[in-house]
């Protein structure tokens, strides 16, 4: 009969100990954490990236409207409805185009008229051509006009016609006047405009031209109305 060798017998203890690797086979079901992949921060060009976008949105914004920094930003009325009133900073009758460059010795400016809301289109069309044919008697130049329909007033308005008789108005229809002429023209629209029994209230307003200015590597884009010292 074969005896057992010295070796053998230490196999057989090794295999059976409790320290031998193949007890830990019943671990291998469990999943392997690995962190291999790590959070890193955000690269400082996602930052420039988030900006450039919020200046675009601002520029198809105002490239949109076409009236920043005209008497249509931050007029009267509210701007939660943009139906209430012209500070609402909508002009949906307004197509996007580069302006004019101001013919030598003229200047640009923008005319609000609220007319009378009960006026026919025919009176509307007859008073248009009234005062386009006006602006170009004293100079004007490129005239447009917008209409922006009837819209409620941020207040009623009184006002008396030249028959003395007195009428409070809580809507109209509103009119925007583009246009380049003489400075010294601007007094006979003026008075023409607040001698109409069918114009509500006006306002004219000389634009400032648009200009880009560099502020912290950043360009931007400014533009003003002067109210001020008309013409």
């Amino acid at each position: 009969m074969a005896s057992s060798s010295p070796s053998s017998s230490i196999t057989s203890n090794l295999v059976s100990s409790p320290f031998y690797p193949s007890s830990f086979s019943k671990f291998s079901s469990l999943p392997l954490l690995s962190f291999s992949q790590t959070v890193k921060p955000f690269p400082k060009t996602s930052k420039l990236l988030y900006r450039t976008l919020n200046n675009q949105t601002t520029v198809v914004k105002a490239q949109t409207v076409d009236f920043a920094g005209s008497f249509y930003e931050g007029g009267i009325g509210s701007d939660d409805d943009p139906d209430s009133a012209i500070g609402s900073g909508t002009m949906t009758a307004v197509e996007e185009k580069e302006t004019p460059p101001c013919p030598p010795g003229l200047r640009q400016y923008e005319t609000m008229a609220v007319l009378r809301p009960d006026m026919s289109e025919d009176e509307r069309l007859a008073l248009t051509q009234k005062y386009e044919e006006l602006l170009v008697a004293g100079g004007g130049m490129y005239v447009e006009v917008f209409n922006r329909g009837v819209i409620p007033l941020a207040y009623s308005i009184k006002k008396k016609n030249k028959a003395g008789e007195s009428n409070t108005y809580l809507d109209g229809i509103y009119l925007l006047f583009t246009y380049f002429t003489k400075p010294e023209s601007m007094a006979v629209l003026e008075a023409t405009l607040k001698a109409d029994d069918d114009v509500i209230r006006s306002s004219s307003f000389k634009v400032i031209k648009r200009n880009k200015v560099i502020h912290n590597g950043k360009s931007r884009n400014h533009a003003g109305v002067g109210d001020v010292d008309l013409p």
